[in-house]
């Protein structure tokens, strides 16, 4: 049985939503879905997001720079079946560059994760500059749909994930941001050549990207829709 699970980052091509027909259950939510000083509203009631989540295990992602998000994401729990929140860090003492107490009521990453970021981040088989595939220092907001990937595969052993709203700054965020992107965007070639790397490094793993963006890589186990 093939073990499915989908993430969701917040560009515009989660408009591709609405088409979207599969029995993956499994759904991760990267960063602020909810109201917070960077988004300007409940982005989880969002109609093409609502429809799709609803009925959904959801797991939720986020940076532990944001800080404690207890009470912002009272509404998304009382809506929806939250089983799990993580910070992008690992348990101190787990030898990484990024062991660090989790915030609030989230968790630290699991230690099934540990390895595959050791190899990737602190190896250099994975590095461009100084950074994990998609991931930034510091833990910046735009890199933390690596981590997804890496808790999907690693985690909930998913042989296939399909990606939606990763759309590399060519496009606008589905409901515009309180946050200037302009150094992301002059970035844009880099980060694709950042994820075509990661997308690369699990060569057994089916990618599915929904994307608006001109990211078409020529890499076996990577479609673009």
């Amino acid at each position: 049985m093939i073990m499915e699970v989908t993430i969701l980052g917040r560009g515009e091509s989660l408009k591709k939503l609405d088409n979207f027909e599969s029995d993956c259950t499994d759904v991760i939510l990267i960063n602020e879905w909810w109201q917070s000083p960077r988004n300007p509203c409940e982005y989880y009631k969002v109609p093409e997001v609502s429809k799709f989540i609803t009925g959904k295990d959801l797991t939720l992602i986020c940076t532990p720079c944001i800080g404690d998000l207890s009470s912002l994401i009272r509404g998304i729990e009382s809506d929806h079946n939250v089983k799990n929140k993580f910070n992008t860090v690992f348990p101190p003492g787990s030898g990484t560059d990024r062991d660090c107490p989790a915030q609030g009521n989230f968790s630290c990453f699991p230690s099934e994760c540990v390895e595959d970021y050791k190899y990737a981040h602190l190896s250099g088989k994975l590095k461009q500059g100084d950074s994990y595939p998609g991931v930034w220092p510091h833990g910046c907001v735009r890199g933390s749909l690596a981590w997804g990937i890496m808790l999907a595969i690693n985690y909930y052993n998913a042989d296939k994930v399909n990606i939606f709203g990763l759309d590399f700054y060519e496009k606008e965020y589905l409901v515009p941001q309180k946050h200037d992107y302009e150094v992301e965007k002059k970035q844009c070639q880099s980060i694709k050549d950042d994820y075509s790397r990661l997308f690369k490094f699990y060569n057994k793993v089916e990618f599915s990207i929904y994307t608006l963006s001109s990211y078409n890589p020529d890499i076996e186990n990577v479609a673009i829709f």
